[in-house]
């Protein structure tokens, strides 16, 4: 599993790239496929807001290089994978019978809610926003 660091453009004129190819990150949590949904709905509501041209492509390119650079920078401090590295600190590899032996629901919450929060996935954040189509 590898990651590439950011680029800080996906768009040359009136060619850009969408995905996987300009955000490889690492597989968890589907991640990358996430961010690429919401890379082409995002473009789709460009095209629909300015028409086929580059000023859509601009718009684009603005909101979405930023967006996957801050998910793919935060799963490199703070990977999908958090709960088991911290369950792993806890109990150093030892048995357990309950997960909240280890680690409460709250402190579960919060890891899941500050990934979403990062990876434009919250709840209420979607709800507030206005559609990208």
């Amino acid at each position: 599993m590898v990651d590439r660091d950011p680029v800080p453009t996906w768009t040359f004129g009136r060619t850009t790239l969408l995905g996987d190819v300009v955000h490889p990150m690492y597989s968890r949590g589907s991640n990358g496929a996430g961010q690429s949904i919401l890379d082409a709905r995002f473009l789709t509501g460009a095209f629909k807001r300015h028409g086929v041209n580059e000023r859509a492509l601009a718009d684009y390119d603005r909101v979405r290089v930023k967006a996957t650079a801050d998910v793919l920078l935060m799963n490199r401090a703070n990977l999908p994978d958090a709960i088991l590295r911290e369950v792993y600190t806890r109990t150093r590899d030892n048995p357990f019978r309950k997960i909240e032996d280890v680690i409460s629901h709250d402190e579960l919450r919060k890891i899941s809610d500050n990934y979403k929060v990062v990876a434009g996935f919250e709840s209420e954040r979607l709800r507030a926003r206005a559609s990208y189509v």
